[in-house]
């Protein structure tokens, strides 16, 4: 899995994340066009709870930056993969248990 963005919003009474992974790139979508478009799953939910997630099939790189950085706007903060495991442990398990990748075969 190649993460492009994990968020964080650890403020007041919210504990949540955010992120965005790549798992498809220069998807075509037909034969007239020409713009390589890539998919994408974002994942959000509570710490320690059901994540919820959404396939995006059809977002250019801009695109899924522009979503990483609406989430930045509404306080969350960017968390190193590598970090991730201070802020989150159980995220690997909690992503696994998400109905999209028995949908995507992954």
């Amino acid at each position: 899995m190649k993460y492009v963005h994990i968020g964080w919003c650890h403020e007041d009474n919210h504990d949540k994340v955010w992120g965005i992974i790549l798992i498809a790139e220069n998807v075509p979508l037909s034969d007239a066009w020409h713009f390589p478009t890539n998919k994408y799953v974002t994942f959000w939910g509570r710490r320690g709870k059901k994540l919820q997630t959404k396939i995006h099939t059809a977002l250019d790189t801009y695109s899924a930056h522009k979503l990483c950085d609406k989430k930045m706007e509404k306080g969350y903060k960017h968390v190193q993969r590598r970090d991730l495991d201070q802020v989150y442990p159980e995220f690997e398990q909690d992503l696994e248990k998400t109905a999209v990748w028995a949908m995507l075969g992954v």
